[in-house]
């Protein structure tokens, strides 16, 4: 294994690189006698990906390593969003154009919505060479892999109301799975909805 190897399997991961309150699978057993897996830094909190083998020879690539060779794989499409006009950069691209029908072009911003990283909006920024994916980039997650499946246009404010709702009695359940015991009643997650502003608007 070179780390040229290491590194373009990782160009096609499944999912988009963990977080570091995400729950990894350690460093095992790859099926040709090496350990592969997630670990963490020595020097901080993120998740760094290894490969471990004979007489403790390791490869570990990190996040920021992950995406810059990421952005140097990924093919910028230069494509019309529609018949009705022609786009020859992501500068002249309608961020909010894309119809949800093929990739979305370069420029566009569209929604994230994945088991993964929850509900986000985020800009297109390339295309990978293989596989499909779409490579987006957002301020507090960085640059990210997707799949096509996972991005929806950007739609009208109640959806995204809807989108953070989502977000929020998702967080709520997954606290009250940690801290709290017996069934998750629909009180809680009202309250966890009234707690972050959301309330009717009396007219």
């Amino acid at each position: 294994m070179t780390r040229d190897q290491l590194m373009e399997s990782l160009l096609h991961l499944p999912h988009p690189w963990p977080r570091p309150e995400t729950d990894c699978n350690l460093p095992t057993d790859n099926g040709h006698g090496d350990l592969e897996g997630w670990i963490k830094g020595p020097t901080n909190n993120e998740w760094h990906y290894a490969w471990i083998g004979a007489h403790e020879r390791r490869i570990v690539i990190t996040r920021e390593q992950w995406e810059e060779a990421l952005l140097a794989h990924i093919q910028h499409l230069e494509r019309p969003v529609s018949d009705a006009v022609e786009t020859t950069s992501s500068d002249e691209v309608d961020p909010r154009a894309w119809n949800g029908e093929g990739l979305p072009p370069v420029g566009s911003v569209v929604v994230f919505d994945s088991d993964h990283v929850g509900y986000a909006e985020v800009t297109v920024i390339g295309h990978t060479l293989r596989g499909g994916g779409v490579v987006v980039e957002d301020k507090r997650r960085g640059v990210e892999v997707c799949a096509q499946s996972e991005l929806r246009p950007i739609h009208s404010d109640r959806e995204k109301a809807i989108g953070d709702m989502k977000q929020i009695t998702k967080a709520a359940a997954d606290a009250h799975k940690r801290e709290l015991h017996g069934a998750l009643s629909e009180e809680y997650l009202l309250g966890a909805l009234y707690d972050a502003g959301h309330r009717k608007v009396k007219p």
